[in-house]
């Protein structure tokens, strides 16, 4: 096996300059709290671009070709679609999340003292089953890429890949991540400037149109039933990701109050025009009549044959951060989880130095284990998230309601969630799988709505309010 050392050498670069960064910003970092939430409150250029370098992952770069590829323009639009009207959606949440729960540090909190332990425990094992599947998309994403453009073999991509972000995350923890995302966004976008703009230079936007009527005209109709299925089913499953998924909780409490609307608000139409550009490129394969070997592959196919070397290079730096980015965020935010909501609730008198050595061994050791579920490749990008989104669509209402409605009793809640996901999986396997989404998404609305009727509850604000406290009072003494 040839390896191709000087291609190699490029994302070791990136590599180097990520860690040097991560350990010159770790040198603040002296407390546990400080490793998983980070110093202070952002602002709304940290905080809008650490929302992007999390957000805007592989999936989002080669998964958007991917759907576009398969539905067209309609696929296009649709993905983008979904996980901008996600992030905005999560601004009135983020608003009621300071309201009410003030000092808590995890979405772990919020379920534990809204609920009870039967939903809290189903919850986590759920999230903790999301999370790593997000984790393994993004580490196939990145062996897909560095294979389809770099000829670097996939296991050889994949543990370059996670042994980079695990060195640079584990140093400083949230502080580094965060600090690293502003220059991280600025190399993702330069893929949304470069890219498509070049690629369509080489080939024409006249003759990809007039491939696409003659190859697949099916692919430019804007009412397309699949793509419209797809655009609802998947902002149904993009709101559960982003509502359930703790990193987002993360940076609803790390960035400012007075600033969290318009920071969620920017991040999610920033979000919005990268994967609409990205997936133009899938338009090219089909107007040309041409394909990868595998369908998730098209946007990094595409980009080599007409790019040339150049936008090649920009392609890899940029999407190859946007992965990085993304592992990072995932990790430090399960090992947030896995600190705050588990090992300080089984040790509650760990001292500072303890949690945060605990800490940097459970980002390796997470890390470890994502890049060994990460080297089979049984599921495209797209469809793992697909997958996935059933679990997310049957946790949009439990924390809707949970978050502004008193009346959501605890056991209707879990009732609402469990009997979604079985539902919502057997739609999945017997009818489809976006339809598995909705029936996912309808049923946990429909028994939050009817439970909370027929079983009304009257939740006390207040023992969401106290959470946290006494930690918050400690901490301002000091």
């Amino acid at each position: 096996m040839n390896i191709p050392w000087a291609n190699i050498i490029v994302i070791l670069i990136l590599g180097v300059i990520f860690i040097v960064s991560s350990w010159f910003i770790s040198r603040k970092v002296s407390t546990a709290d400080e490793y998983i939430s980070g110093n202070g409150k952002l602002g709304v250029a940290f905080g809008t671009t650490s929302l992007l370098a999390f957000w805007i992952t592989g999936n989002t770069i080669m998964a958007a070709p991917e759907a576009a590829y398969g539905l067209g323009v309609i696929g296009a639009i649709a993905y983008s679609f979904l996980g901008g009207v996600a992030v905005v959606s999560f601004s009135p949440l983020g608003k009621r999340i300071h309201e009410i729960i003030p000092h808590g540090k995890t979405v772990g909190d919020f379920y534990k003292n809204r609920f009870d332990k039967k939903n809290y425990y189903f919850f986590m094992v759920m999230l903790f089953i999301y999370m790593f599947g997000l984790l393994m998309t993004q580490g196939i994403g990145g062996g897909l890429l560095l294979e389809q453009i770099f000829d670097v073999p996939y296991s050889l991509a994949v543990v370059l890949t996670f042994i980079i972000v695990i060195a640079y995350a584990t140093m400083g923890g949230f502080s580094s991540i965060t600090g690293i995302a502003f220059f991280q966004v600025m190399l993702i976008f330069l893929v949304v400037i470069i890219v498509p703009p070049l690629v369509y230079f080489s080939t024409g936007v006249a003759p990809i149109y007039r491939g696409m009527a003659e190859f697949a005209p099916e692919k430019l109709d804007l009412l397309l039933p699949a793509g419209i299925l797809f655009m609802f089913a998947g902002a149904m499953f993009a709101i559960g990701e982003v509502f359930m998924d703790n990193t987002f909780w993360q940076r609803a409490y790390a960035v400012r109050k007075d600033k969290l609307m318009s920071i969620f608000a920017l991040a999610g139409v920033g979000w919005f025009f990268v994967p609409l550009a990205t997936a133009t490129l899938a338009f090219v394969a089909i107007g040309t009549n041409q394909a990868p070997e595998e369908v998730n592959q098209v946007a990094p196919f595409i980009a080599q044959i007409y790019g040339g070397n150049f936008v090649s290079w920009v392609f890899l730096v940029g999407v190859w951060s946007a992965l990085a980015s993304t592992i990072a965020a995932i990790l430090n935010a399960l090992v947030s989880l896995l600190i705050h909501d588990i090992y300080q609730s089984l040790n509650p008198r760990a001292d500072n130095e303890k949690l945060l050595r605990i800490s940097k061994i459970l980002t390796v050791a997470i890390g470890v284990l994502a890049l060994l579920i990460s080297l089979p490749k049984f599921l495209t990008m797209l469809q793992m998230l697909i997958f996935l989104g059933v679990i997310n669509a049957a946790f949009v209402f439990p924390i809707i309601y949970g978050l502004f409605w008193k009346k959501l009793d605890a056991t209707v809640a879990f009732i609402a969630s469990i009997l979604a996901i079985i539902v919502g999986y057997v739609v999945y396997y017997t009818v489809g799988d976006l339809q598995g989404v909705v029936a996912s998404g309808w049923v946990s609305f429909l028994v939050c709505w009817v439970g909370s009727l027929v079983k009304p509850a009257n939740y006390n604000w207040d023992k969401l309010y106290r959470v946290g406290q006494s930690q918050a009072s400690e901490v301002k003494r000091k």
